[in-house]
């Protein structure tokens, strides 16, 4: 299967070249990147939605490799079946199996590229393109790819866990059969350690995933906080910038009282005066 060329590469070097720009500039850069992501969106759903097509077919014939390794079923199917066609079925299921994991494999490094392309895009360009236009909806649309990114992410990671248990429970069942068949010997111990050593290990690996999602979704918002907080920053720039003309319509206010005071006053002193003179002159 051939993968899909991706565009993740493309503007390695635009990164750097965003700085310095005009908020118009920066506009339209964020523009690329974001009708980039959606390309790479796209390619992302449609390898996890065939990965899963795949898994449903792994679960199938794993089923059905189970069937033929039972040593009953071979039996039913020589009583019925005595010209060699069973042994030609297992050849042919064994081929597909083949197949199946050719592709199960080719998918599965598809999707990782995909992801890791995808998650250097979103943390390394378009974030700090978004920053740089300064509009809140360019901010939505990072945190919008980052949650896609993570259902994406966590369904295939689901996926993949649900296809490795059940290739487990193969192998944990041919080492049962093949020491059923040796004499009773059981499965072999070595392989259940070894079993059990990677379903720490993969518990670990999701434990791990999940710290590191919750990390990034606590500094995108704590980025969202920073450029609430900056914002109002500005806002009280503004305010204190007008505080002086505030103070300056306060004083002629002020002078102007004093003013009116001093003529109430010198008007009320001249009556009293002429009523003086008047009375007593």
């Amino acid at each position: 299967m051939n993968a899909a060329p991706l565009s993740g590469g493309a503007t390695t070097n635009n990164s750097s070249s965003t700085y310095g720009m005009t908020p118009e500039q920066a506009s339209k850069n964020f523009d690329v990147l974001r009708r980039e992501a959606t390309k790479l969106e796209r390619h992302l759903e449609d390898r996890v939605a065939r990965y899963q097509q795949l898994a449903q077919r792994l679960t199938v014939d794993n089923n059905s490799s189970t069937s033929d390794n039972d040593p009953l079923g071979q039996q039913s199917s020589l009583m019925i079946d005595s010209g060699g066609s069973s042994s030609s079925y297992t050849t042919n299921s064994q081929t597909n199996k083949s197949n199946l994991d050719e592709e199960e494999a080719t998918l599965s490094k598809d999707i990782h590229r995909t992801m890791s392309t995808m998650t250097e895009l979103i943390n390394t360009k378009m974030a700090p393109a978004a920053e740089r236009t300064g509009r809140s909806q360019h901010l939505l649309l990072v945190k919008r790819y980052r949650e896609i990114l993570f259902d994406c992410g966590a369904d295939f990671n689901k996926t993949s866990a649900a296809v490795a248990r059940r290739r487990e429970a193969k192998e944990l069942f041919r080492g049962a059969t093949a020491g059923n068949g040796g004499g009773g010997g059981g499965a072999n111990p070595e392989m259940e350690q070894l079993l059990r050593e990677r379903n720490a290990i993969d518990n670990s690996m999701k434990s791990a995933n999940s710290v590191l999602n919750q990390a990034a979704s606590v500094r995108t918002e704590l980025r969202s906080q920073g450029a609430s907080l900056r914002g109002v920053g500005g806002t009280m720039a503004a305010i204190a910038g007008n505080i002086p003309g505030l103070n300056g319509l306060i004083d002629k206010i002020r002078k102007k009282r004093q003013q009116d005071d001093r003529v109430v006053s010198g008007v009320v002193a001249a009556c009293i005066l002429f009523t003086l003179w008047y009375l007593f002159g």
